[in-house]
């Protein structure tokens, strides 16, 4: 049984990380050329002959195995992108399924590593934060706040209040951060110099991790920032993936904080 159970996971780890790859393709066509895509339609395709994929060459990894990298019918490489997002999504997956089983929690963290990770590339390649994904973040972290304590916002015993409350707390000062960094910015240099899906996103953030968890997570997400834009070649004086960078930030503290939780408990 345990058997099927994980042969069933991978299949579908892997076909989430398939679907990531198109929805990350279209919405960026979508918004940033005229084309005639949207999420549903035409059928998945090659981008250079136009010609649809055949079913089983649609089959997360083994597709592209099957192919050896190249479309069928012009023979023109197939971006090593779509293996990438799927073999990543089959790690992070099932990471995520042995170390929490199959529950609530884990398939809210499954469901935002998904929207996260799809938010993190559409910003390293694009500069772009889909409004629609971004927000779904906060209405998760509030949800998740006002339902039951499924994120465990952490206080260190300074502040005294519900979950619900401290989410709020968390969007609320994760957006006006930047917020008010934007509003001095652009007082004195005439021009936006933080994107308003930063803000967003920054306030997902908070309502997952609280506002006392912000500081860490904005100071490692400083740091991962001015790292990608240095290896990633961007121009460090025009325009950074901030967005990005915080996601970094973000997973980075929640390992910390998971792995120093689980080596305390195996000393005590």
């Amino acid at each position: 049984m345990e058997l099927i159970i994980l042969v069933f996971l991978i299949m579908l780890f892997l076909s989430i990380g398939s679907l990531s790859s198109v929805v990350i393709h279209r919405l960026i066509l979508m918004e940033f050329t005229d084309t005639r895509l949207n999420l549903f339609t035409p059928r998945s395709h090659c981008p250079e002959c136009k010609k649809s994929i055949s079913l089983i060459n649609l089959i997360p990894l083994f597709g592209f195995l099957i192919q050896k990298g190249k479309c069928v019918n012009c023979k023109v490489a197939i971006s090593y992108k779509y293996p990438l997002h799927e073999f990543i999504h089959l790690v992070s997956g099932l990471s995520i399924y042995f170390l929490f089983n199959i529950n609530l929690f884990s398939i809210l963290i499954y469901i935002l590593f998904t929207i996260f990770y799809i938010l993190f590339v559409c910003d390293i390649e694009k500069f772009y934060i889909p409004f629609y994904l971004n927000l779904s973040i906060s209405i998760i972290g509030v949800s998740g706040a006002y339902y039951g304590n499924l994120f465990n916002i952490d206080t260190l015993n300074l502040l005294n209040t519900s979950q619900f409350e401290l989410s709020l707390y968390g969007f609320i000062v994760g957006y006006s951060i930047l917020w008010l960094i934007n509003f001095f910015f652009k007082f004195l240099k005439k021009q936006d110099g933080i994107g308003g899906g930063d803000f967003l996103l920054l306030g997902g953030i908070g309502s997952l991790v609280g506002p006392i968890s912000l500081a860490p997570v904005i100071f490692i997400g400083s740091l991962a920032t001015l790292f990608v834009g240095l290896i990633g070649k961007y121009d460090l004086k025009k325009e950074l993936p901030l967005g990005s960078g915080f996601i970094i930030g973000l997973l980075i503290y929640l390992l910390i904080k998971f792995f120093e939780l689980s080596l305390f408990g195996l000393v005590l």
